[in-house]
């Protein structure tokens, strides 16, 4: 007998449904994406979406999350700081101060999890003490709002700190990623060790000339690849990959402008994440702007979720080599 909410589930859920059809009984699984009162929308892994009619679904259940969604908010920023390292790092009690030539935010701010070892206000001076030390403007990473250290925020206010715009922390099974990537390309495909200078000439276009630390930044990792797709020599989409304690980092997704549109996005994660998996990942994250909506809904296509997010608190406007693009890279 057919029923028409056969259990309760919410968008973002992942389910698996037994679904009546002419043909007989099929099963339906993915991402649950869209509900009214007549069908269900759910994505499933090889990125397709199946409209299914209620009044179909004979049976189903809501999937448990896998590891990578019920990781918390403090592993998977502990893990991001390694795939996307400062060339300094400090500890203050459980804290991590890091220095890296001015290059991203996330190389040069405090990442605040944990427990600092003294009282707020003195952690937050031991912050500024170290950047001015290091001659660069005091910057904290936050993620929130529920893994801010109490009374954090209350400091950083009272002291007139501002606020970047919010970055999305998402993360996904890598097997469910890469079954989710269609598609193909007759464009030559590099997984290199280090960036050369075809793919760092792809990388933060936006963002006008790379300093010279930018490099020693990219490479600063036992367990890295750059990938590219190239066009006589010129890459075209890149990606960087870095493996850490069976997590894939998925960094620096680039497509040239008159490249996109054709899938070459998805097509260099999936070959950066590929060699991750081979190279022990079973989980992946990514980190992108929260005003990004392509590159967003380009990963939840590919099973990414939204895990967290984090801002920046500064104590003044951060110089121009500091602001980062809106891209994977933030």
């Amino acid at each position: 007998m057919s029923v028409h909410r056969p259990f309760p589930a919410e968008p973002g859920q992942t389910v698996t449904l037994r679904v009546e059809t002419s043909a007989g009984p099929i099963g339906v699984v993915g991402v649950l994406v869209e509900v009214d009162d007549r069908t269900w929308s759910v994505r499933r892994r090889d990125g397709s979406v199946s409209v299914v009619e209620r009044s179909t679904i004979v049976a189903g259940r809501v999937v448990p999350p896998g590891r990578a969604a019920r990781a918390s908010v403090e592993e998977v920023e502990r893990i991001a700081a390694l795939g996307w390292r400062a060339l300094e790092v400090a500890r203050l009690g459980e804290w991590l101060a890091r220095a890296g030539g001015g290059f991203t935010g996330r190389a040069n701010s405090a990442l605040a999890v944990g427990d600092p070892g003294r009282p707020v206000a003195d952690a937050v001076d031991a912050v500024e003490a170290w950047y001015a030390g290091h001659g660069l403007p005091a910057r904290i990473q936050l993620p929130g709002p529920e893994a801010a250290p109490a009374g954090l925020v209350a400091e950083l206010d009272r002291r007139g700190w501002a606020t970047s715009p919010d970055v999305l922390v998402m993360t996904a099974e890598l097997g469910h990623v890469l079954r989710a990537v269609t598609g193909s390309t007759d464009l030559e495909l590099r997984i290199d060790e280090a960036p050369d200078h075809a793919w760092l000439a792809a990388y933060r276009q936006d963002a006008g000339a790379l300093p010279d630390v930018a490099r020693r930044i990219l490479t600063n990792h036992p367990a890295a690849c750059f990938a590219s797709y190239r066009v006589d020599g010129q890459a075209v989409a890149i990606a960087r990959a870095a493996v850490d304690d069976r997590w894939a980092g998925l960094f620096a997704v680039e497509v040239e402008p008159a490249y996109r549109r054709h899938g070459l996005g998805a097509l260099a994660s999936a070959a950066a994440l590929r060699w991750a998996g081979e190279h022990g990942s079973r989980r992946a994250y990514l980190q992108v702007a929260g005003d990004n909506s392509g590159a967003i809904a380009l990963y939840e296509r590919l099973g990414f979720g939204v895990h967290h997010h984090y801002h920046y608190r500064y104590a003044s406007e951060p110089p121009d080599d500091l602001i980062e693009s809106s891209a994977t890279n933030c």
